[in-house]
């Protein structure tokens, strides 16, 4: 029986997941097993984790869900006492797997938190830098008067990447993503799980490659349903962060909300979005009188003059003058 399933969502990634499935058999830990969940992809995604021999390797092929979906498939079908979820055109460190079992185990833990590094590429796959974000501290503790997790911490806590879980805390919980859910599905699932823990604890090293490739952020798609997944993502850490009496809550709810406002700003001003201008403006002007906004608005600490210009546009209602700025560096 292997001991961590690896869940592998795959959708259109023909020119990456080979290199992804081969960092997993490179791993210094093999009692393991990959589900590979093959989520509908039109491409030869299949073809190619078919070409790997190794028998760890399960392979289903499914109609397509989306990610949440197929995070969910493969979880109701690992057989392991742990769960890693990876994103197949990403890659790991071969330690990961050993260095953090050693801790959930020794610990006794249901989760266990660790770094990642952000890999830019450019437009041939060339390395153009590296960011390493670990964590800072050892462990928080929801008894603890008024934990002082901030947003730094909180960054780290969204993605579920760069945590290994135990099975059977996430099926007694009935933790599962979210179908249908993009973008924000990752804090929308663990934000109920620190939610119902005790603790948070950290390896304060990095293992995992978190790749950004500059000709795929440019060709990011529209989400008309951009508004309604923000507040989601507002809600549920809403609600994880007065669970926890965190001390630096509004801190980190109105940095939430402003970057929420700026990616929807740039979602709606995005090329693919085929609206007039003033159906665009229509849609900030609604966006700026939320009411979560306009409530938290005030607790924003800008870091940089752009800061401080965005607060002031948000903060009064600017809507128009956003627009023509927003069109205008589109």
């Amino acid at each position: 029986m292997p001991k961590v399933s690896i869940i592998l969502p795959c959708y259109n990634v023909e020119k990456y997941i080979a290199k992804s499935i081969q960092s997993i058999l490179d791993q210094t830990y093999s009692n393991f097993e990959i589900l590979v969940v093959i989520d509908g992809s039109p491409d030869n995604t299949l073809a190619i984790a078919q070409s790997f021999t190794d028998k760890r390797i399960i392979i289903f092929d499914k109609p397509n869900g989306g990610l949440s979906d197929a995070r969910n498939y493969g979880l109701e079908r690992a057989k392991g006492e742990f769960i890693y979820f990876m994103d197949p055109d990403d890659w790991i460190e071969p330690n990961l797997l050993e260095d953090n079992l050693k801790i959930i185990e020794q610990k006794q833990l249901d989760f266990v938190v660790f770094g990642y590094f952000q890999d830019s590429l450019g437009y041939s796959e060339n390395l153009i830098s590296t960011m390493e974000y670990i964590p800072k501290v050892k462990a928080y503790y929801k008894d603890k008067e008024e934990p002082k997790i901030d947003n730094y911490h909180v960054g780290l806590l969204g993605y579920a990447w760069n945590k290994i879980y135990r099975k059977s805390f996430l099926k007694n919980n009935n933790f599962e993503f979210i179908k249908g859910v993009s973008l924000v599905e990752d804090i929308l699932f663990n934000a109920p799980i620190y939610k119902a823990s005790e603790a948070i604890y950290f390896n304060q090293k990095a293992y995992y490659h978190y790749i950004d490739r500059i000709a795929e952020s440019q060709m990011k798609r529209y989400r008309p349903d951009f508004l309604r997944l923000y507040k989601m993502k507002f809600e549920v850490l809403k609600s994880w962060l007065d669970t926890w009496k965190v001390f630096y809550k509004q801190d980190i709810l109105s940095t939430s909300i402003m970057g929420g406002i700026r990616y929807s700003i740039d979602n709606i001003f995005t090329s693919k979005n085929e609206l007039s201008f003033l159906d665009k403006h229509k849609m900030v002007k609604t966006l700026f009188n939320e009411v979560e906004i306009t409530k938290n608005i005030n607790y924003f600490q800008p870091k940089s003059l752009k800061d401080r210009v965005f607060k002031f546009l948000v903060k009064h209602k600017m809507s128009l003058t956003t627009s023509f700025i927003a069109e205008f560096i589109k």
